[in-house]
């Protein structure tokens, strides 16, 4: 953790006791010193609006769900209110804590939805475990029926993108649908909300120093992670860092496995 980092987390810690002490503190939402790192704007907003997106592109009340790096239960807390008992949520992340929160505070109210931690590298969420282009989802074949991943693979090389990309193939089952965030940069990026000045030519970067802070991808490669022989129905959706009229900042896309 560095030092701004550290600054912040205190003061995130500070504004914590204060609700608490005030009887403020708000129900069902992590506390503020374990948001830090998930991202600017309002929390429940944002995971009612990543709720909205995925209804909106097939999500049904009873499917088998895969939460790609599940976070600090941004999406899985206001899903808990749409799936039916019936349905399944399975969500695994690389913060330990972020895992440990979700497990103590969602899961007893809602059996359905479970947690798990993996050890996965990643140069700006913790640097112990595996590479993620060896990372193994630990699920059967074609056991779910939705999958999602929301700025995972905006944090993610060329090499854990695949992979990961293939992983949730092999658990999907056919026909399966598959909505995932990205930035992908035109090779023109005076008119974007984010700089991603270190050109690695396929990919670019937000910081040499830390890769994995954020990272926007050349269009073509969309063709190389998602070819048309294994998924379907593609649909991209600008997000508005770009300056696209869309309610999403990243941008959006949606395969079915073929």
């Amino acid at each position: 953790m560095t030092t701004s980092e550290l600054r912040a987390y205190l003061r995130a810690a500070y504004i914590d006791l204060r609700l608490f002490i005030t009887g403020k503190t708000e129900k069902g939402l992590p506390p503020l010193r374990l948001r830090g790192d998930v991202g600017h704007g309002d929390f429940r907003s944002i995971g009612a609006a990543s709720r909205k997106l995925l209804i909106r592109h097939g999500l049904q009340p009873g499917d088998r769900v895969l939460d790609i790096g599940s976070g600090i239960g941004r999406v899985a807390i206001p899903l808990t209110e749409y799936m039916s008992r019936e349905g399944s949520y399975e969500g695994f992340d690389v913060t330990r804590s972020w895992v440990r929160w979700c497990r103590r505070n969602i899961t007893p109210a809602h059996p359905n939805f479970r947690f798990s931690h993996a050890r996965v590298s990643n140069t700006h969420y913790g640097r112990g475990g595996v590479d993620p282009s060896e990372f193994h989802f630990p699920y059967p074949d074609a056991s779910f029926d939705f999958a999602f991943a929301m700025s995972v693979f905006t944090h993610m090389t060329l090499d854990g993108v695949r992979n990961y990309i293939a992983e949730a193939h092999r658990v999907l089952r056919p026909g399966g649908t598959l909505v995932a965030s990205f930035f992908f940069a035109e090779k023109d990026l005076r008119d974007v909300t984010l700089n991603f000045s270190v050109d690695r030519g396929s990919y670019r970067l937000l910081s040499e120093s830390d890769p994995d802070w954020a990272i926007a991808f050349a269009p073509e490669m969309i063709d190389e992670f998602l070819p048309i022989a294994s998924w379907r129905d593609r649909l991209i959706e600008p997000g508005n860092w770009r300056h696209y009229a869309s309610d999403e900042f990243q941008d959006i896309v949606v395969v079915r496995k073929a």
